[in-house]
């Protein structure tokens, strides 16, 4: 998951570092200009005013119109997601009956449902048939499951995400990251419930309530979401010494990723000067 956040984080800031690397190299003086003056043939010419300042002017405008306009439109678009999901779990409280013993709400619907929302309050929703279905044992590793969602925060790892990939649909590291962030929070969240508790109690509760049930897009639920690959790790658990080495790989990976544009944009600093 933070290799996945980071990924798009970064180049969400590169953009930014980009557009404004620009927005600097139209405005004459700066000792470092001539690093951004090899970009492009444009803009060579634009930082030397070739064409004018008519049109420095104009592409300031255009990237500062551009660069404001995508982070409103981000900041809306998850406004308003979070907004949906607010409204959902307020109309779980009003619809649903509030089970003090086991923390969720109630529904009484004929689909077998299990899923936690974010709200103010949030909202652990569970169905009768979805109660019913489950055993004593099974039915407390899947509230533990959709507790370790909201403690976790991963609506708004899911909301960011999604946001990114309805946005920018034409950029796989956004599609393809929302489907693979979605997949890990539920691994995540297994990790959680079973810490303490028996695997096959998740095992059996993900095989009974899996089914063509259908799901509120702002929430999570545990059994709609690649429940026959998280089967599989679950019942085939890594050892702590490959556990370790997989998160070093991990952090290395991470790290590598953020100091790419560092390491680069350094060896340009170097090299360009020496007419390389």
């Amino acid at each position: 998951m933070a290799i996945w956040m980071s990924a798009m984080a970064s180049v969400l800031a590169a953009w930014l570092v980009a557009i404004g690397a620009v927005i600097v190299d139209l405005n004459a003086g700066l000792p470092w200009r001539h690093v951004f003056d090899t970009c492009t043939t444009t803009q060579c010419a634009l930082s030397h005013g070739t064409p004018g300042s008519w049109l420095k002017v104009g592409i300031l405008t255009l990237a500062t119109l551009v660069t404001g306009g995508a982070l409103v439109g981000l900041g809306r678009a998850l406004l308003h997601a979070r907004r949906r999901t607010h409204r959902h779990a307020e109309a779980a409280h009003l619809v649903g009956e509030r089970d003090q013993l086991l923390g969720a709400v109630i529904l009484d619907v004929p689909e077998k449902v299990a899923y936690a929302v974010a709200g103010r309050p949030s909202a652990i929703v569970l169905s009768r048939p979805a109660i019913r279905a489950l055993t004593a044992q099974q039915l407390r590793v899947i509230i533990a499951h959709e507790r370790a969602h909201l403690a976790g925060r991963h609506h708004l790892v899911l909301a960011v995400s999604s946001v990114l990939a309805d946005r920018m649909p034409r950029i796989p590291l956004f599609t393809k990251g929302r489907t693979e962030l979605r997949r890990l929070v539920e691994m995540c969240a297994d990790d959680t419930a079973t810490r303490g508790r028996d695997v096959r109690d998740l095992l059996g509760a993900l095989l009974a309530l899996a089914g063509p049930a259908p799901q509120p897009r702002s929430a999570l639920s545990a059994a709609a979401t690649h429940v026959q690959e998280r089967a599989k790790r679950l019942v085939s658990r890594p050892g702590s010494r490959s556990v370790r080495k997989t998160r070093a790989l991990l952090l290395a990976g991470t790290a590598a990723l953020l100091a790419g544009p560092v390491i680069t944009t350094t060896a340009l600093c170097n090299l360009l000067p020496l007419g390389l």
